[in-house]
């Protein structure tokens, strides 16, 4: 078989078995005879297509342009050409290979290989490679295999970070591991060195000027020719995708964290975010897909698509923003007010997102619900102390001008009935009138604090006859009833407050009661004293049952005194510990029922007793009027005091606190009785300069308009045996001065 391709005999056969076409064309470019091994190509074909053409007119002229130039070059200079060309026809591009040679002076041989398919498969192959780079570039990603034997690194990509961009290179292990954070050094080379870990994907960090974070895959091992390990894979810088998902963490647990409930949907309610509090608030599981949920069927203050689409209306008239206040209430979270602030935004993908934020305003709404209670009571308050003070000037003067005017006709009158008769109507208004200002005295004490109680024994038969007496002189046409136990009983209780509570209730009954019947009285139940008057006057309408307790508030307006009495009972009962209630029912009549805890009174003494300085001295003033200094700087109270004592006393009159000193050290007086708001010298600074001198001798007695605990502590402290206040009674002066002497 050698040389059998030199044979000529064997030329025929061998050029049938090329796979290249054959041209063969003159100098000028025609086509003179051709061998066509080429397939479905519009220009060179079996077809003959060529045979007898100028292949210049026929090419295509981006052919031609760098076609043309060769062939023209080989006929000159009679050089080799060997080059590739585009060959585009309408369906698509074909690539050709052409070697063109000078077969003789007159003709060409041009010998045409098709490449297509293999140029096709390169250029795809180029841009697969260009997007590679590209998405690896945008990813930050590198390439890399490393050897296990060597320990070398062959490295190229974008990571950026410790390694150059683009650049191929070979680095060791070590030196590459110089640039990863100490603490993950030995598990990166575990990583690469072991060739049997199923773990393929790790992520470490890499320090440069600050720490960086990286993600490195294993994709491929294998064993080479030499029977290296060979480990391929790629290197991905996340240090961008850290940092956002760092960020996105932290502002998704703030926004969970926040106070405030939010969440976001599309226009067509579909939700696309909630937050917790949001889920919590209308019970949607935290861990539920809530995008298949529409906003008006699970968002309770959206409970129907028709309040959704007002809503989206409504965020559209306004700009695409939108502040309201919603009122839908959250018992369970005791939320009944939420502020919400709405605002449309545009996504990536034009689409229009609802987003909402509710902030619970619940505490500042019931705030302001107090303060305009508070304003209305204060407008009513003001409303009621005007009624009162315009009522206190008739309640005062009603009193005072009986008292003025029947005290002036006295005398001018001889007869002694009818000097009685007028001295009664005086001595009730003067009741009237103590009793208006002991009213507001207590108001007073109650306002500021000060109520005072003096415990003691009392016993409830007593308190009651005395009561009883007291007011069968003023039932008029009705007639008052005692109901009491047949036993009495003694309790621990502030006696004066009781009586002033039972008083208040028996006077309201006979101002509404003209004729009929006013029962009052006790009863002992389990662990209570139960105290009530019962009348059968006018009732009191159902709708001011509720207000007869409170301040200023008067049934009849039309009625004496001030609207506080009532109030003050209450205060006193419920400072004792009890309650009132009332009942009523129009023309029948009316029950106060008054509750105090029962508190037995114990076995000790309560009676007031007073040793004398001098028992033998004692005993032979008996036989003479004792002395009292009597310091008032007013000559009429002086003389009233002289008309209630006088026959029983010897007086002395002190007309200032100085005065009543020097009458202190001259007379050795019995009793001293000291008015406090004197001239030149004050009644207070008058006790106390007496007590210097003598500290228990003789007993003081305070009398004074100011009716104030607070005075009254201030002249026990500084040596006052008791007090007496303005205007004065007689029973109770001389009862007071028996005390003491």
């Amino acid at each position: 078989m050698n040389g059998l391709l030199h044979d000529k005999r064997q030329s025929s056969r061998l050029l049938e078995m090329m796979t290249d076409t054959l041209l063969l064309v003159k100098n000028d470019g025609t086509c003179v005879d051709m061998i066509v091994k080429t397939e479905n190509n519009p220009y060179v074909n079996e077809e003959g297509t060529l045979l007898g053409k100028n292949i210049f007119d026929c090419f295509p002229k981006k052919t031609l342009k760098y076609l043309k130039p060769a062939i023209e070059h080989v006929t000159r200079t009679g050089e080799l050409s060997n080059a590739n060309y585009d060959l585009p026809a309408p369906e698509k591009m074909y690539y050709f290979k052409c070697i063109i040679q000078k077969y003789d002076d007159e003709h060409l041989l041009l010998q045409y290989r098709d490449i297509t398919e293999r140029s096709q498969m390169k250029q795809r192959l180029q841009l697969a490679n260009e997007r590679l780079q590209e998405t690896g570039r945008a990813a930050k990603i590198g390439y890399w295999s490393y050897n296990k034997s060597t320990r070398l690194l062959h490295y190229e990509g974008y990571v950026g970070i410790s390694l150059p961009n683009e650049e191929q290179i070979v680095i060791k292990l070590s030196d590459y591991l110089d640039h990863v954070y100490p603490e993950d050094r030995e598990r990166i080379e575990n990583y690469l060195t072991n060739a049997d870990d199923n773990e393929d994907t790790y992520d470490y960090r890499v320090l440069e000027d600050r720490i960086y974070y990286v993600r490195s895959k294993i994709v491929n091992r294998y064993t080479d020719r030499s029977g290296d390990l060979i480990i391929e894979g790629y290197t991905q810088n996340i240090d961008d995708i850290v940092s956002n998902w760092d960020r996105l963490k932290m502002i998704t647990m703030a926004v969970n964290n926040t106070n405030e409930s939010i969440f976001a949907a599309k226009t067509d309610g579909t939700l696309i975010f909630a937050n917790r509090l949001c889920r919590l608030m209308n019970h949607i599981s935290e861990f539920a897909d809530i995008s298949n949920f529409k906003a008006y069927e699970w968002l309770d203050n959206f409970k129907d698509e028709n309040k959704w689409s007002l809503f989206l209306k409504s965020l559209r008239e306004n700009d695409n923003s939108l502040r309201f206040i919603c009122n839908h209430s959250y018992p369970e979270f005791n939320v009944i007010s939420t502020e919400c602030s709405a605002f449309i935004i545009h996504n990536d993908y034009g689409e229009d997102i609802i987003w909402n934020l509710g902030r619970d305003i619940s505490e500042h709404v019931r705030y302001e619900n107090k303060l305009k209670e508070a304003k209305e009571k204060a407008e009513e308050s003001d409303r009621l102390k005007s009624a009162f003070l315009s009522n206190m000037s008739h309640e005062i003067r009603t009193p005072l001008n009986a008292i003025v005017g029947f005290s002036t006709i006295m005398a001018e009158i001889d007869d002694r009935e009818e000097r009685m008769n007028f001295h009664n109507i005086i001595e009730s208004n003067n009741n009237r009138l103590l009793l208006l200002i002991n009213e507001v005295l207590d108001l007073s004490r109650i306002e500021s604090g000060t109520l005072i109680f003096h415990f003691s024994a009392v016993s409830m038969h007593d308190l009651c006859r005395e009561i009883f007496r007291t007011y069968q002189l003023y039932s008029g046409s009705a007639r008052l009833i005692l109901e009491m136990p047949e036993e009495d009983t003694s309790i621990r209780s502030d006696r004066n407050r009781l009586t002033q509570v039972l008083s208040n209730l028996i006077d309201n009954a006979l101002k509404f009661t003209p004729k009929g019947t006013i029962t009052f009285g006790y009863r002992i139940l389990q662990e209570w004293v139960e105290l009530f008057v019962h009348d059968t006057g006018i009732g009191i309408p159902e709708d001011k049952l509720e207000k007869v307790f409170e301040r200023f508030e008067k049934v009849n307006s039309f009625a004496q005194g001030t609207g506080l009495g009532l109030s003050i009972c209450r205060t006193i009962l419920e400072r004792l510990g009890g309650e009132i209630l009332v009942t009523s029912k129009m023309g029948v009549g009316t029950q106060f029922t008054c509750r105090i805890p029962l508190q037995l009174a114990g076995n000790e003494d309560d009676v007031f007793q007073v040793k004398t300085r001098n028992t033998a001295l004692q005993e032979s003033r008996q036989k003479e009027k004792n002395t009292i200094i009597v310091a008032e700087d007013n000559e009429d109270n002086f003389e009233l005091i002289q008309a209630m004592i006088g026959n029983d006393y010897y007086l002395v009159h002190a007309k200032d606190g100085d005065h009543a000193i020097r009458l202190f050290q001259s007379r050795n007086p019995n009793l001293i009785l000291m008015d406090l708001k004197m001239p030149v010298m004050s009644g207070l600074e008058a006790i106390q300069a007496i007590r210097q001198e003598s500290p228990f001798y003789p007993p003081i007695i305070a009398v004074s308009a100011y009716a104030f605990d607070d005075d009254r502590e201030e002249l026990m402290k500084n040596g006052c045996k008791d007090f007496l206040a303005k205007p004065l009674d007689k029973e109770l002066l001389l009862a007071t001065i028996n005390k003491y002497l």
